[in-house]
């Protein structure tokens, strides 16, 4: 039976704002190791009253580097997460899914606009 990990994430993070990667990767290291065990995590999103993409980046974003859009329906359940949000996240998803299908030539275009 699988089980279901419960992260509330204004606790985990110890505060009601998620704003940086930094915060973003503590998720992610607490989501990664419930998925590759075949486990259900539910992100609770309730108590959070700010949030930017660079947080969803690395908390959601990066997850679909190694799994694709239906092992992560798969395994996991987004909890209170606000509606004036959800924007943020689906483009956060839309960007992942693109970057992670390409990496090279996302790779490649950055280095290009950047060595310029």
């Amino acid at each position: 039976m699988r089980r279901n990990v419960y992260i509330n994430i204004a606790k985990k993070i110890g505060s009601p704002s998620a704003l940086t990667q930094e915060q973003g990767n503590l998720i992610y290291n607490e989501i990664l190791p419930v998925i590759q065990q075949g486990d259900q995590v539910t992100l609770d999103f309730d108590q959070i009253e700010r949030m930017i993409s660079p947080f969803l980046n690395n908390a959601i974003g990066q997850l679909y580097g190694t799994y694709n859009s239906e092992q992560i329906s798969d395994c996991l359940i987004i909890k209170g997460f606000p509606d004036e949000k959800k924007a943020t996240l689906n483009t956060v998803i839309s960007n992942a899914k693109k970057f992670y299908s390409n990496r090279e030539a996302f790779n490649s275009a950055a280095r290009e606009v950047f060595n310029s």
